[in-house]
């Protein structure tokens, strides 16, 4: 018997929930993070809704930071007397899913937020001063705002922490800024929610080429690169050898030339107009585009 789906029975069906924006993509979707793109978010977080395979692989710094987060916590609570407290946001704001880690302060109105960031390029930094300034750190700053908003608190502690020591800057939720930027925020959000009903994010980033002809051609690529390798480092040593008997002179070798030539160092044209010419428009003189293939 075939079963049929009324519309009563689909108006009860529960419809799949949009996700948040969370603290770790704000920076890329306002184009300051140095990891991210906006496009690998929209993917995610489309891939995500669909409950799709996340292709998310974590880098040598976030296992670093995963590693020594709760030895860091337990630093910063040791050096200031405090307790911090996790604790789901009451309010949050309508796009954004964060998990603050709250502070009290004697000094301070109501709790504060802790920023804590283990920076993999400092984790040697012994001295305060070895640490970027949060100022320096536009990434940092942009989610910093949006996890004060979404935790509903006006102040925060940004720390960054290594094994030998660590850096803390008291910041103030910047209201002006955040109604500046959120606007790109939402923009983005109405991107997302368009995005689902495409099936584009969820194709695989790149096609699957897996046959017996494909698997014997990488086979031979990677044979003829060790001869090549191999070729070229004998080649260099024989050069260097020849050029020992040469001296500092050209000379003919069993018939062969061998000359010795010195140049002037070349001008670096990019350099020279970035520093003469600041500011200069140089896309009237770029080049046609080219494509290159590299195998990995």
């Amino acid at each position: 018997m075939t079963e049929v789906t009324t519309a009563s029975a689909l108006e009860k069906a529960p419809r799949k929930k949009h996700g948040r924006i969370t603290g770790g993509q704000i920076a890329a979707i306002l184009g300051v993070s140095k990891t991210m793109k906006r496009a690998q978010v929209l993917r995610a977080m489309v891939r995500e809704y669909h409950g799709d395979a996340s292709e998310y692989a974590p880098s040598v710094a976030t296992e670093y930071a995963d590693m020594y987060r709760q030895q860091a916590e337990r630093a910063f609570e040791d050096k200031f007397k405090l307790n911090i407290t996790r604790s789901d946001v009451k309010k949050p704001h309508k796009l954004l899913s964060t998990h603050p880690m709250l502070i009290k302060s004697k000094t301070e109105p109501g709790p504060g937020l802790l920023y804590l960031r283990l920076p993999y390029g400092q984790r040697d930094v012994a001295e305060p001063t070895g640490f970027k300034p949060l100022a320096d750190q536009a990434h940092h700053f942009a989610q910093m705002q949006f996890e004060l908003l979404n935790a509903g608190v006006e102040w925060g502690v940004f720390c960054q922490w290594s094994v030998l020591g660590m850096r803390n800057e008291k910041v103030a939720i910047d209201r002006r800024w955040i109604d500046v930027n959120l606007p790109q925020l939402e923009a983005f959000y109405d991107e997302y929610k368009e995005a689902c009903k495409d099936k584009a994010h969820r194709e695989p980033l790149r096609k699957q080429i897996d046959n017996q002809n494909a698997a014997k051609l990488l086979v031979e690529y990677d044979e003829l690169s060790v001869v090549t390798t191999n070729a070229k480092a004998r080649q260099d040593e024989i050069l260097e050898k020849l050029k020992q008997m040469a001296g500092d002179s050209s000379v003919t070798i069993c018939g062969r030339n061998l000359t010795r030539t010195e140049t002037q160092g070349s001008i670096s044209y990019a350099a020279a107009v970035k520093k003469l010419l600041p500011g200069a428009d140089l896309e009237a003189y770029r080049g046609a585009p080219s494509t290159k293939w590299k195998l990995d």
